[in-house]
């Protein structure tokens, strides 16, 4: 006798013995957790109905104007505010889980809702809110701009929208002060959930660095406040011996002193120019060419090639776009990408790398995922 065919709910009784299973051996694991975070939303996307799917877009639309609302600075420095108006906010929030409501229109603190009012998460969220308008101002600019204007430097959709055409992303950002301060402190946020370690096996480049610690062992290019080479140093103590060289611009360096970055020599560089340090024994780019679209990548990583020398590695430490989007996978390089799009860049596929990679004369020797998303290290070098 045949089996039966499987019933309409076959997928999702599926995905839920699934989750079952996984959350009876959660450890606490980081990445477990995100992924059980993920097939949790899969387990949502398979019950929801297509008016469910609309009413939850507005429902977190009214979540983050009621946030916004509570977070706003001027709220502070208001002493006639109708309480209703503040109450009807935190039920709102309450019910995604930031507050609690003791006993009716008495509300509390918790975990989640302390985590927007110390470190960066408030600046975090703020910038998300001022990258908003400019993204509803996206059909506009399309209507008023030629299809390569997208693709030109000086003509990026936020530009445009915050009326600065002319300059590119990082100068129309930096023109306001506490934009800019909320764009830095989101970086160093997203820096906790971005992983730099438990891909390229650094340990293994003891003996070739140990072998000639003439050469500079690690550049890091437009690397920030050092977060990359510092945790680098937890598999390659003191750089095997060898120097490692901390590469950005002047005003990113300033205020790094030798107890910020320890072991590690700061340099002034513009990854416009050739790079000045000649055969590292490798270089690093990290969440550098996704700000860029392949025309302006090509040149950046000519420039690296024409330093490296031939044992000399180049390392990409970025996401890598998956060929077909599946329901309910990792959501994270998709609304980055489109968030890319209002300064420039964007996320690319292994295709796509590999066609920058080939125009400076390198190919890739491995790539390194992540244990989980789409994060993962890729090994270059030159062609032979």
């Amino acid at each position: 006798m045949a089996s039966p065919l499987p019933g309409p709910n076959a997928d999702l009784i599926a995905a839920a013995s699934e989750f079952a299973a996984a959350v009876k051996d959660f450890n606490g694991d980081p990445v477990k957790q995100r992924q059980l975070l993920k097939e949790a939303d899969r387990l949502r996307i398979l019950l929801e109905t297509p008016m469910d799917v609309l009413m939850k877009q507005w429902e977190m639309s009214q979540c983050i104007a009621a946030m916004n609302l509570l977070l706003s600075k001027d709220l502070a420095e208001i002493v006639k505010v109708d309480e209703s108006a503040i109450a009807r906010a935190l039920k709102l929030v309450v019910i995604n889980g930031i507050c609690t409501e003791l006993t009716p229109n008495t509300f509390a603190l918790n975990a989640n809702a302390n985590v927007f009012l110390k470190g960066a998460a408030r600046e975090f969220f703020q910038f998300m809110i001022d990258q908003t308008g400019p993204f509803y101002k996206l059909p506009e600019y399309f209507r008023t701009h030629n299809q390569e204007d997208l693709y030109d430097l000086k003509k990026s959709p936020y530009a445009w929208a915050v009326g600065l055409e002319g300059k590119d992303y990082y100068e129309a950002i930096s023109s306001d002060p506490m934009k800019l301060h909320n764009f830095n402190f989101t970086m160093a946020t997203s820096e906790a959930v971005t992983p730099i370690l438990g891909m390229f096996p650094w340990a293994s480049m003891k003996e070739q660095v140990n072998a000639d610690p003439s050469r500079a062992f690690a550049v890091d290019i437009g690397g920030g406040r050092g977060q990359f080479l510092k945790a680098m140093q937890q598999e390659a103590p003191n750089g095997f011996g060898a120097k490692m060289i901390l590469q950005d611009r002047p005003d990113v360096l300033a205020p790094l002193t030798k107890e910020d970055i320890p072991g590690i020599e700061k340099m002034a560089y513009d990854f416009f120019t050739p790079q000045p340090v000649k055969n590292a024994h490798i270089y690093v780019m990290r969440r550098i060419l996704h700000d860029f679209y392949i025309p302006v990548c090509k040149d950046l990583v000519k420039n690296i090639a024409s330093a490296m020398g031939p044992t000399s590695r180049f390392l990409i430490a970025d996401m890598i776009m998956p060929d077909k989007v599946e329901m309910g996978t990792e959501v994270t390089p998709y609304w980055m990408d489109f968030n890319l799009m209002m300064l420039n860049g964007t996320e690319k596929s292994k295709q796509q790398f590999e066609e920058i990679l080939d125009a400076a004369g390198l190919e890739i020797v491995k790539i390194y995922p992540f244990a989980f998303g789409c994060h993962a290290n890729i090994e270059c070098r030159l062609k032979p």
